[in-house]
Parts: structure tokens; sequence; C-alpha cells
């Protein structure tokens, strides 16, 4: 799947640049909000544009990124890079976000007639924890709740997945991506009868 940015013809989507397994930390999320920050404008100037909704989707990738990138599994067989796992799930989310949005508006919004520079906006950043992202904008209800719903998963997920030993977060993030077992197994170069006793620790 080829995705490109609607902010410039023909310009690439971010790469979202990270090695081995996904974890929701400061650590890990902290390098890629620029990643997270620009695809939010992209899809907020794409028509119809909506410019006054880039924070809330900037919050919606955020969110996306912390409840899909766990599934992440950096051994398996495609190869596929951590890049090429997260984009179409984010970009995936804001359009519906946005969809839901417009659909639930019922107001006139200004279009904005410039360009958003999201360089101020890195250099802050760099220094924030990512405790923020919690917050949940005040936007209409339908939009409110799938967002609440989101947090309360990503609040929860780090606990789980401290309380799992390694190779039961890997069958984790496989179960996450709707794998069978003779997938996992072959993925993870183990026996399916070890496949399904970890699945039953884990589920």
């Amino acid at each position: 799947m080829t995705l490109r940015c609607h902010q410039s013809k023909g310009t690439k989507c971010p790469r979202y640049i990270h090695q081995g397994f996904f974890r929701p930390t400061d650590e890990m999320v902290k390098p890629l909000l620029p990643d997270l920050r620009r695809c939010a404008a992209c899809i907020a100037s794409a028509a119809p544009q909506r410019f006054d909704l880039r924070d809330d989707l900037f919050q919606v990738a955020s969110l996306t990124l912390i409840e899909k990138g766990p599934a992440f599994n950096p051994i398996h067989q495609s190869g596929a890079s951590f890049g090429t796992f997260i984009r179409p799930r984010i970009c995936g989310a804001l359009t519906d976000g946005k969809k839901r949005e417009l659909t639930h508006s019922h107001r006139e919004h200004p279009i904005f007639e410039g360009t958003w520079d999201s360089s101020e906006d890195t250099e802050t950043e760099g220094n924030q924890d990512i405790g923020w992202l919690w917050e949940v904008p005040d936007a209409h209800a339908e939009f409110e709740t799938a967002l609440v719903r989101d947090i309360s998963f990503a609040t929860a997920l780090p606990k789980l997945l401290k309380i799992l030993t390694p190779r039961e977060r890997e069958i984790f993030a496989c179960l996450r991506e709707n794998q069978q077992n003779c997938e996992i197994a072959e993925a993870l170069t183990i026996s399916e009868a070890r496949v399904s006793q970890l699945v039953k620790q884990v589920t």
C-alpha cells in the first residue's frame, strides 16, 4: 500500500523509524511525535479542508500509535518495517476521525487559507512527557467517547505487558494482528502446541 501526503503532491508519508518491539513509553513515543503531527496536518488539509481539527486529529494519531504500535512484530516473516506497519493504521484512524467529526458537525467552520508549519510544535514536543496525550479534546460526544475508550486501553496496556514474559509479549503482539496459531508458530519458530499453551496464558 503506497501512501502519499495530501499536503504536498508526490511527497512521501513520514517514515516512522523504529527498531524492535514498540512500547508506549516516553522514550519510544517522543521521536515519533513530529511524524504524528505531520500526518494529522495532512488529513486536516485534505478536502474538505478543516485545519481547526489539527489538534484533535493529532490526539487520534497519538492514541493510534500507542494502541496499535505494540502489535508490531519485528520478527514477522514478512520483514515489514515499523513504518510500513503503522502508517496505514494511523492514516485510516485519522480519516475515520475526520469523517466522524464532519458528520456530527452542525456549524460553519472558517477555511484556513495559509499553510501550517509544524516546526514550532516540534521544538516544544521534544521536552514534553506523553502524559498530555491522555487529555481528551472537547469534541462532540461520539468522537469524545471513542477517544476515552482508546485512552483507557492505552493506559491499561503497559500494565498488562509488564506481567508478561518476553515470549508471551510476542504471542500477544501476534494475536493483536489476528494471526492464526500456525502463523504464529512459523513466525516465532516454535511448535503449534507451544503456541496454544502460550495463547491460553495470555488470554
